[in-house]
C-alpha cells in the first residue's frame, strides 16, 4: 500500500514506493563500479534499494534523524557499502574528483535557490567519473496546490528569466492545508529549466521529460505535469 511520510524537518514528504526516475537510478547502479551517491536520502528508500542493487552508497541528508532510520533498516549484509553523511546540499558535501557512479536527487532541486542549483550541478558534474550518471525527480508549477503560480511561471518563462518557477514566497499563491510541512520558499521546476541548468554544468542530458509519477498524490493533480525528471552523463573521455 502506497503511503506518504512527512520528514522530520519540514521538507515535504518521503514515498514508500519508488519514483520512475529512482528506478532508473536502482537499474544503473547494478552495473557500477564507484560509490553512488543519494542526495536527499530521507528515510533511503532509493539507498537500501540501490544497496540491494549491489552498490556501494553514500546516503546524504540534512536530517541526522533520518540517517538513523536508513542505518537501522539496512540488512547485516549490506551494512559494509552504506556510507551515511550528514549536511546540506550543496555547500556541505564535498568528494573527490571523478569519484562516484551515479548521483540521485529526488524531491531536492525544488528546494534550493538558482544559485544553489548552478553550484550542486557543477558540484556533481566534478564529482562524477567520465560516463557516470545524475538522476533527478522535481517538482513543477503544474501541482493543484500551485495553480496560481502557473501565470507567473509562464510569463517569466516567454521573458525567458534563468529562474522562472522561484517563488519567494509559497503563501503567496497557496493556501493548500498542509503548506507548513514545507519552507516558506519554493523553486518548482520544468524539464526545459532543468535541462539548460545541467548543460551549463557541462553534463550530456539524455532524457527530460515532464509527467505525473505514480507515487503522488490525488491532491496534487493538474494536468499531468505535475513532475520533472532528468537524467544526464558525465561526458566520457575523447
Amino acid at each position: 500500500m502506497h503511503r506518504r511520510i512527512p520528514t522530520r524537518n519540514q521538507t515535504g514528504w518521503a514515498s514508500n514506493q519508488l519514483n520512475e526516475v529512482s528506478e532508473r537510478f536502482v537499474a544503473h547502479c547494478r552495473s557500477v563500479s564507484l560509490p553512488v551517491l543519494d542526495i536527499g536520502a530521507a528515510f533511503g528508500l532509493a539507498s537500501l534499494a540501490a544497496l540491494d542493487s549491489g552498490a556501494t552508497v553514500i546516503a546524504n541528508d540534512l536530517e541526522p534523524a533520518h540517517l538513523a532510520e536508513i542505518a537501522s533498516a539496512v540488512p547485516p549484509a549490506h551494512a559494509a557499502r552504506l556510507i551515511l553523511i550528514p549536511g546540506r546540499f550543496p555547500r556541505q558535501l564535498r568528494f573527490a574528483a571523478n569519484s562516484l557512479s551515479a548521483v540521485h536527487a529526488s524531491n531536492v532541486f525544488h528546494f534550493l535557490t538558482g544559485p544553489q542549483l548552478e553550484l550542486g550541478l557543477s558540484s556533481i558534474a566534478h564529482w562524477l567519473a567520465p560516463g557516470g550518471r545524475l538522476f533527478v525527480q522535481a517538482a513543477t508549477p503544474w501541482q493543484k496546490p500551485f495553480q496560481a503560480f502557473v501565470p507567473v511561471f509562464e510569463e517569466r518563462q516567454a521573458l525567458r528569466a534563468p529562474w522562472p518557477g522561484w517563488m519567494e514566497n509559497t503563501k503567496e499563491y497557496s493556501s493548500h492545508r498542509r503548506l507548513s510541512q514545507i519552507p516558506p520558499s519554493l523553486h518548482l521546476l520544468d524539464s526545459q529549466t532543468l535541462r539548460h541548468a545541467a548543460e551549463a554544468a557541462g553534463l550530456a542530458v539524455e532524457d527530460a521529460w515532464l509527467y505525473r509519477r505514480r507515487d503522488l498524490p490525488a491532491s496534487l493533480f493538474l494536468d499531468g505535469r505535475e513532475c520533472a525528471g532528468l537524467i544526464a552523463g558525465k561526458p566520457r573521455k575523447s
